[in-house]
């Protein structure tokens, strides 16, 4: 639909708007080359397509360029929204579109595959199955095997190759299965040297029978799905029946194998769960990067960790859990009967009908019921809680390990067409209540991560204390005076909590003393967006540029500009409220009847402080000198009225 060589708008685009159905499907929006630039669902194809038409809230970037972007809409019907989510993800993967969120890279992440064979082999392998396009629209992913050639059931991922490839020679050790190919198998004449020292049962000569190693395929799925527990009571079981019956070889086998899952099983930590079977999911984002962490839990105890990064993700929270849910848990994939989610990591849904799809849809693949939910309380609350905890930790120390902060300010840079790197960022703002007791403050970043240390504060002494820009002007010049005068290092950006009338008085100050090598920009909230997409949008002024930068609401730029002008507000706030605390227990102590000023210095001086004082008991302030019984009780009582 559309295309003739234009972008979809206009007269064309309304036509076209007017004539899709009111039912669930999917549609796939595409560009000039006919490439699939973004893929949806929808439970009402002809609402949910025309939003992106029509004033919104949705910030994300490709929405607001449709305009010149959008070449040619498609659209299947399907039977419910169930399918259209079904087959959105199908899509996705086909046709890899550019503006929607795909997590997971097969190349990234090693899990353990049991084959379907006469007798499985456990292997290592990196590609996964993905679910076979339901929808007639084109073929399944390019340059991937089958589905055939994937078959069996998976394991993992694990966050390691090494800690996949452990659990790998754990596995052949207890239980002997084989890790050679098929074609290896069919030809082989005697056993490899994994048989004699007992890490495979030799199924290529005939040495296991099928029902032998049937019992070891079906251990070791349970010990790879963290049932340990109940494998050890049976491995306990059949080992005192082999005694029993005098098979005393088959009785130190399983003993073996009993005392090796046992040594596995102790060093996985417990949770507070009891038996819980469960995977825990936690995100933490700041901007466009962030990170998913998956808790494995099975029988009680924590069983795998895995981390799955991604940047420049400017979807919300549920749409990205959402995708991340149905990529992981492909075919074969080791599911657990529950999935519960941080609060944090369900930010934008609309309501519970979402993870209720998603619980039958994954409860199909498992052939069993899974839920799908956010926790309360409890047990559930707090593995949640944990792997929320873990997910914002493993960012932290991907930030300390590459490159990805350097890449947000590189992007900061080019968005803002700054002229130097922004190494060192400061921000200036204001605090005052009715022009009394003023003050500025300046918070600092310092490669894109806030710097306590270097946070500074001023009282305003010479400007109105009831304009803005006065004080902004006053407060910006004394701190670049220590620069000029080789106190202090200078800035690389300076940013202003406000708009154009703060960016002038600082434009002529910087003209006035001098400086012309220090980018500068200030950041207001709200104001209106362009053409149809009219939403409060965070803007950015800079100098000689007429029109504002708007800021997409999850894009890297405004998260760390936000997050520093944040950090400013607070800071200024925090000091303001320290001095009105003081001004106020100042005048109540000066209107105290028989509280002079010696006095006043005598109770400053033995009890530290103006907030000492307001803590002090009777007894302590009839201790200061001066002070009788009667007067530390009027004291008190003054105070308590004011606390009142």
């Amino acid at each position: 639909m559309g295309h003739e060589g234009k972008p979809l708008r206009g007269a064309r685009l309304e036509a076209l708007l007017d004539s899709l159905p009111a039912k669930p499907g999917v549609y796939l929006m595409k560009g000039s080359s006919g490439r699939v630039l973004y893929v949806g669902k929808a439970k009402n194809l002809r609402s949910r397509v025309r939003s992106y038409f029509r004033a919104s809230g949705d910030d994300r970037a490709f929405v607001a360029s449709l305009d010149r972007l959008l070449f040619e809409l498609e659209v299947l019907v399907l039977p419910s929204e169930k399918d259209a989510l079904l087959v959105e993800r199908d899509l996705i993967a086909q046709h890899r579109p550019r503006f929607n969120v795909n997590l997971l890279d097969d190349k990234n992440f090693l899990s353990l595959r049991l084959t379907e064979h006469e007798f499985p082999r456990l292997m290592v392998d990196r590609r996964r199955p993905r679910t076979g396009t339901s929808d007639g629209l084109g073929k399944s992913g390019r340059g991937r095997a089958g589905p055939a050639a994937l078959s069996g059931r998976w394991f993992g991922p694990y966050p390691s190759a090494t800690s996949a490839r452990q659990t790998l020679r754990v596995v052949q050790q207890v239980f002997g299965l084989r890790v050679c190919a098929d074609s290896t198998l069919g030809r082989r004449k005697r056993p490899c040297l994994l048989h004699p020292i007992g890490r495979c049962s030799a199924p290529c000569c005939d040495l296991v029978s099928k029902d032998d190693y049937a019992d070891q395929v079906k251990g070791a799925k349970r010990f790879l799905s963290g049932h340990a527990g109940e494998l050890i009571e049976e491995l306990e079981l059949q080992m005192r029946q082999a005694s029993a019956e005098e098979r005393f070889e088959q009785a130190a086998l399983h003993r073996d194998r009993m005392r090796a899952v046992r040594t596995t099983l102790s060093k996985m930590p417990f949770t507070e769960g009891g038996r819980l079977d469960l995977d825990a999911l936690g995100l933490h984002r700041e901007g466009g990067s962030g990170a998913v962490v998956l808790l494995q839990v099975r029988q009680g105890r924590v069983q795998g960790v895995s981390r799955f990064d991604f940047d420049r993700v400017e979807a919300p929270a549920a749409d990205l859990m959402r995708q991340f849910l149905l990529q992981h848990y492909g075919p074969g994939a080791d599911l657990p009967p529950e999935i519960v989610l941080s609060s944090l990591a369900w930010q934008g849904a609309e309501g519970e009908d979402e993870l209720n799809l998603l619980a039958d849809i994954l409860g199909e693949r498992r052939g069993a019921v899974v839920r799908v939910w956010l926790p309360n309380r409890g047990p559930h609350r707090r593995l949640a809680t944990t792997a929320q905890d873990n997910a914002s930790e493993a960012f932290r120390a991907r930030l300390a390990t590459s490159n990805t902060m350097h890449g947000r300010l590189v992007r900061l840079q080019a968005r803002l067409k700054l002229k130097r790197f922004p190494h060192r960022i400061e921000c200036f703002d204001m605090s005052t209540t009715g022009g009394r007791l003023s003050v500025g403050s300046m918070a600092v970043m310092i490669d894109g991560e806030p710097c306590p240390s270097e946070y500074r504060r001023f009282r305003i002494r010479e400007a109105a204390p009831d304009s803005d820009v006065g004080m902004m002007r006053e407060v910006v010049g004394r701190r670049f005076r220590r620069v000029q005068e080789g106190v202090e290092d200078g800035p690389d950006l300076v940013l202003l909590d406000g708009g154009k009338g703060q960016l002038r008085v600082v434009e002529g100050l910087f003209a006035d003393m001098g400086v012309s090598d220090v980018d500068l920009a200030a950041l207001a909230k709200g104001g209106p967006g362009a053409g149809r997409h009219r939403v409060d949008r965070e803007r950015v002024f800079r100098p000689g540029r007429k029109n504002p930068i708007a800021l997409r609401p999850e894009s890297d730029e405004l998260f760390l500009l936000s997050r520093i002008r944040d950090e400013a507000h607070r800071f200024a706030i925090a000091y303001h409220r320290k001095l009105r605390a003081k001004a106020s227990l100042r005048t109540v102590l000066e209107e105290v009847p028989g509280v002079g000023p010696a006095l006043r210095r005598r109770l400053l001086r033995d009890l530290g402080s103006l907030k000492m004082i307001k803590q002090a008991s009777v007894s302590e302030l009839s201790e200061v000198k001066g002070v009788s019984r009667t007067l530390a009780e009027r004291i008190r009582g003054f105070l308590k009225e004011v606390e009142a």
